[in-house]
């Protein structure tokens, strides 16, 4: 009988000796493949992080806002503005990575019927359009208030593109790729009525519908038409030039400013406050860290109980299976001892312990790769679920913030890694039955049988 016919005749004999090994090597294996994919996600989460969207700070003019006779808010016209010059000077104050400026209008068309809001009229029937550099970038849509459910968005690139709403474009039948005519408008009121105060257009812009978004929340307040969060158009920023309703390197918004590196949040914001081009009594700038230095703390917390996890792990399962190999070789001090006496060569003996040990790791390093995938899966979304930053890069700013974050993602290793673990511990597995039956192997016959006896 050949050494690989003994190896198979044991294993299918001695069945509880091979699931015994069999469910320490797999759970093993999946332990130090899940801790290693916690691992590889909290460094991957918390680098990511800092180096895609680590903080933002916001630039804009103080409004005056007043009550009306009615009991009204009304907010007065913002005369200040801030030049691109400035936003040229802004940038070199620090690592900058976007800014995105915004101009705000209104706009109507013969080819669009607005979702109908207070006092609704055919005079009144207009949309609020926000015009910027990144759509994906807008507050709803960095808030999650709204998503990007067909297209794509509006990026620098752009000219003459405009995102709309789901339900807008239902009620009109508009689809990605249409084309639009839009002319300016202005809301106002008079006699208790809301009213275009732009009666004889002069101003046209053809734009294309480059995506239309949904909202998550319903607006239930009463408002006119043109104040409809349905009724909101994104537009790339030369669309209201167009219109005539801003200017070239002009903006009356707000500007928002993207940073690489959170840590520097607040020395970017000190530097920029102290620009002089910048008339800080009619302007004020707030900073955003996107609750990062929470999510740090929390992935190097994490970081740090796996390591130190992986170390116990690793440890532990590596004396264990030291021992419960060197038991299982002892327990086959007298088998050993009876194929030496018959004339097989220690070399042989030795081969075949190792084949039966190597043939059942296989299986089980194989197996626990399918659990692994489970176990990582369910491990990410209990250990990484709230931890659900907007990470900014070029796919997003096209594709939408909900793309941003696949968890899956960070807690996949990659071939090699997963390999590496694999041949480790292979390896600790081959040494230790290698060691075992040394220890057997130094023994005569005639030792091994006095000591059986």
């Amino acid at each position: 009988m050949n050494v690989t016919q003994r190896a198979l005749l044991y294993i299918s004999h001695k069945k509880g000796k091979t699931v015994s090994l069999f469910l320490v090597v797999f759970v093993v294996a999946v332990l130090l493949v899940s801790c290693f994919g916690v691992l590889n996600a909290s460094e991957r989460l918390s680098r990511d992080i800092r180096t895609s969207l680590g903080a933002a700070f916001y630039i804009r003019a103080n409004t005056e806002v007043s009550m009306n006779e009615n009991g009204e808010t009304q907010v007065k016209e913002n005369k200040v503005h801030i030049s691109q010059k400035e936003i040229d000077e802004i940038m070199q104050t620090g690592e900058i990575k976007y800014y995105n400026p915004i101009n705000y209008g209104f706009a109507k068309s013969d080819t669009i019927q607005f979702i109908q809001g207070d006092k609704h009229t055919a005079e009144n029937n207009m949309g609020k359009v926000t015009a910027l550099r990144f759509s994906a970038l807008a507050p709803n849509f960095a808030d999650e208030t709204a998503f990007l459910a067909e297209g794509r968005h509006i990026t620098e690139t752009d000219s003459g593109k405009i995102l709309i709403s789901e339900q807008l474009a239902s009620a009109n039948q508009i689809s990605v790729g249409d084309t639009l005519t839009l002319t300016h408008a202005k809301l106002g009121g008079a006699d208790g009525a809301y009213i275009d105060e732009i009666p004889v257009k002069t101003a046209y812009a053809r734009v294309e519908v480059s995506g239309i978004y949904k909202l998550n929340i319903e607006d239930t307040s009463i408002k006119p038409t043109a104040g409809v969060a349905d009724n909101e158009i994104y537009a790339s920023i030369d669309v209201l030039k167009k219109l005539h309703e801003s200017k070239t390197g002009i903006y009356t918004g707000e500007v928002d400013f993207y940073i690489t590196d959170p840590a520097k949040l607040e020395n970017i914001a000190r530097n920029v406050t102290a620009l002089q081009s910048i008339d800080w009594t009619t302007h004020f700038i707030r900073t955003n860290d996107f609750q990062y230095s929470k999510i740090a703390d929390q992935l190097s917390s994490l970081g740090d109980l796996v390591k130190i996890l992986l170390v116990l792990v690793s440890v532990i399962s590596t004396a264990f299976l030291t021992l419960l190999l060197t038991m299982r070789m002892r327990s086959r001090m007298q088998e050993a001892g009876i194929l030496l006496a018959v004339g097989v060569s220690k070399g042989q003996i030795m081969a075949g312990f190792l084949l039966e040990v190597l043939s059942v790791t296989i299986i089980a390093l194989i197996l626990s790769h399918i659990a692994s995938l489970c176990v990582t899966g369910f491990l990410g979304h209990s250990l990484f679920g709230e931890l659900q930053p907007n990470l900014l890069n070029e796919e997003t700013l096209t594709a939408g913030m909900q793309n941003s974050l696949q968890i899956e993602n960070y807690l996949k290793l990659s071939t090699i890694e997963t390999l590496l673990i694999y041949i480790c511990q292979f390896a600790v597995i081959a040494v230790s039955t290698l060691v075992s039956s040394v220890v057997i192997m130094r023994l005569k016959p005639k030792e091994i049988l006095s000591k059986m006896s």
